[in-house]
């Protein structure tokens, strides 16, 4: 008998919040009334990281471990099929059976203010309401960055050698446990044994982060991999991942996946597992809502919350450490309702200046995306075949719940029960990025660098952005650094609805090292009202130039073959779009973000137990020391990662970021830099 996915999802997410409702965490008079050494001011990527590291058990049994809080304004959702389930929240949304990005039960919601360089456009932006953070509703792309992605953070911005991607290997290592493609996995070109022997020694196999490739594939994804190949003039990459990430993978990307159970592996699974979550020292409170910091002097000694609309503390004697992992957009948000940041805008609000800081908040940085939609020729199999009443009683789909969880076993003709692969395991899988050079003319490519140097010429720049443009315009002149991702995504609707019993393809192209620098900051002193996001996308010519010829590139793919051959209209923009103010407007309607948001605290840091700027930008302070406010997620990034965060996240949080530091410094713990992840 087939189930409609639609009744199957309905069913699955009411089974999954009976479940989520009986996870044993702390209610909030009941955290409010505890005493803790660490604070971690929300449960995502790095939240959740750090949470796990700093309550390990110390190496000395006579030693107490430290006492760990974590603040969540999400629920957890263990057992939700729409996180848990690779294709259910991700990519079935156009089957009209609900998503995660737009539901406010995993998602907060935010968008921008109307982009000027867009003709007024508002941005989506997406980030996750729930334990495990945006981790949770993300495509699932396990990706590193270039070598001199990395190197940048060591070199130009004075951070040391320990900072360079060669340093950052073994933590990255460190932080997976990576499953090799199978000699029967599908893959988008192969590997030799040489290759395969190759791409292992980048990766580790011990790790919390469960790592894998596709065992399905759609009709897509090999043609569209070679004719990506084809149009571009760049061969397949061996190994994306050793710090060389042009071209398409050749095996197809890496994602958080596991392989044994085919469901997602995120923050919330591999760090807030079975056995972290029965430690006696770490607690957690939901639906918990931070409202501010509260400041001693520049000593951070207490912090605010809401639950159910009350206002509840954790005071001075209670907290020795506060960790800021609340994400790229709230972060800012919360620092400036505590006090800290442009001392203009906090009178304004009425707001106590505890630090002036007028950086807070901006630097934002992100990814600028274009789309285009294809309609497929008939007999193509791509997601859009789920919704397809047809396809799925071929594929069919059983739900059955145990004593414990929900699990969903997909049993499709080429999968089996104890592998749990097939379509419902499928994470997008042709993601690779290209040079500038390969999709412009010389003559173009030279114009547009003319027309970047007159623009950044006429600005007056900080500092850091000096530093910051030197290294992108090193990178794009050399040629040799992906550019601009190009994405095929096996399904349609987001341009255009879809027809019934039709199938698409989204191509996408993705912005890696967008010039543009935007900002978050509030507008109100309540912590419930979205902060104001501006990320000024396109507010130079060059990052607009690169969308537009990007977007141009995405019609040249589509006629290349192999891929051409399963094209049967261009639907968004149509066939008919042809002149360059056609397409300059088209552009300008097409564009969203990949969800990349960061840098808006990079310059943080913690001198002498009191909040300041950090030393390594303008010179304040002498020492570090335990007992402060510490930003530890991707806002404090002065730098762009042309590739997905969440594997530079992750690593960030078991590098020698200084959070774990204090606890080596603090005397009589007997914590080791080992075993807190330093």
């Amino acid at each position: 008998m087939a189930l409609s996915l639609s009744r199957i999802v309905s069913l699955s997410i009411f089974i999954a919040q009976s479940v989520a409702a009986a996870s044993s965490t702390l209610s909030a008079a009941e955290f409010a009334s505890r005493e803790f050494d660490i604070l971690i001011l929300g449960g995502g990527t790095a939240g959740l990281v750090v949470a796990n590291r700093l309550s390990a058990l110390p190496t000395s049994k006579n030693i107490s471990p430290l006492r760990v809080g974590i603040i969540e304004a999400g629920q957890y959702l263990p057992e939700d099929p729409l996180i848990n389930v690779p294709t259910a929240g991700n990519l079935l949304g156009n089957a009209n059976v609900g998503t995660l990005i737009g539901n406010p039960t995993y998602d907060w919601l935010f968008e921008s203010v109307p982009q000027p360089g867009l003709d007024g456009l508002v941005i989506q932006y997406p980030r996750g309401k729930v334990l495990g953070g945006s981790s949770a509703i993300n495509s699932m792309v396990w990706q590193r960055g270039s070598r001199s992605d990395y190197d940048v953070w060591g070199t130009s911005l004075g951070n040391g050698e320990e900072w360079t991607f060669e340093e950052l290997l073994p933590f990255f290592r460190r932080s997976e446990n990576w499953t090799a493609p199978s000699s029967s996995a599908p893959a988008l070109f192969g590997l030799t044994p040489a290759q395969k022997q190759a791409l292992a020694e980048v990766h580790g196999s011990s790790g919390p982060m469960q790592v894998s490739y596709n065992n399905f594939l759609t009709d897509l994804d090999v043609p569209a991999a070679h004719a990506l190949v084809a149009a571009s003039g760049i061969a397949p990459n061996a190994n994306p991942d050793d710090g060389t990430d042009l071209s398409m993978p050749a095996q197809g990307v890496a994602r958080t996946v596991d392989s044994h159970t085919g469901l997602r592996s995120y923050s919330a699974s591999a760090y807030f597992d079975a056995d972290t979550r029965t430690r006696d020292n770490l607690h957690l409170v939901t639906n918990a809502v931070v409202s501010r910091i509260i400041f001693n002097g520049r000593r951070a000694k207490a912090v605010e919350f809401q639950s159910d609309g009350k206002y509840l503390g954790l005071f001075e004697a209670h907290v020795a450490l506060k960790s800021h992992s609340i994400g790229s957009i709230k972060t800012p948000q919360i620092l400036e309702l505590s006090g800290v940041g442009n001392r203009t805008l906090l009178e304004n609000l009425g707001i106590p200046v505890v630090l002036d800081l007028p950086e807070v908040g901006e630097n934002l940085q992100d990814h600028p995306v274009t789309l285009s939609d294809f309609r497929l020729k008939p007999g193509v199999i791509t997601l859009d075949s789920l919704a397809n009443e047809s396809f799925t009683s071929h594929h069919q789909v059983h739900l059955y719940v145990d004593t414990n969880a929900l699990i969903f076993v997909c049993l499709i003709s080429r999968q089996s029960e104890t592998n749990k692969a097939g379509v419902f395991t499928y994470s997008v899988a042709d993601i690779g990025t290209i040079t500038l050079q390969s999709m412009t003319t010389p003559s173009e490519f030279k114009a547009m660098r003319a027309s970047l140097d007159k623009e950044l010429a006429e600005r007056s720049l900080t500092p850091l952005q000096k530093v910051q443009y030197q290294h992108l315009k090193h990178l794009v002149d050399k040629g040799e650094e992906g550019w601009v991702e190009i994405v095929v995504v096996p399904s349609g609707g987001v341009l255009s609805p879809p027809r019934a019993g039709k199938n698409y393809m989204t191509a996408v192209a993705i912005q890696q090292h967008a010039f543009g620098q935007g900002s978050v900051h509030i507008n109100s002193t309540n912590t419930h009202d979205s902060p104001v996001i501006d990320p000024r996308i396109a507010d130079l010519r060059w990052d607009f130039d690169v969308l537009y010829y990007g977007t141009k590139f995405l019609r040249k793919w589509a006629q290349t073959m192999p891929l051409a051959d399963l094209v049967d209209e261009m639907i968004v923009p149509p066939a008919s779009l042809k002149g360059d103010d056609e397409w300059v407007k088209f552009v300008k309607s097409a564009v969203r973000t990949t969800n990349h948001p960061l840098g808006e605290i990079f310059f943080m840091d913690c001198v002498g137990d009191m909040l300041t700027r950090s030393p390594r930008h303008d010179g304040d302070g002498t020492a570090q020391s335990w007992g402060c406010c510490r930003p530890t997620d991707e806002n404090i990034w002065a730098c762009q990662c042309a590739r997905r965060r969440c594997e530079c996240d992750t690593p960030h949080n078991r590098r020698g970021n200084p959070i774990y530091r204090v606890c080596d410094r603090r005397e009589g713990r007997g914590y080791t830099p080992e075993r807190v992840g330093c």
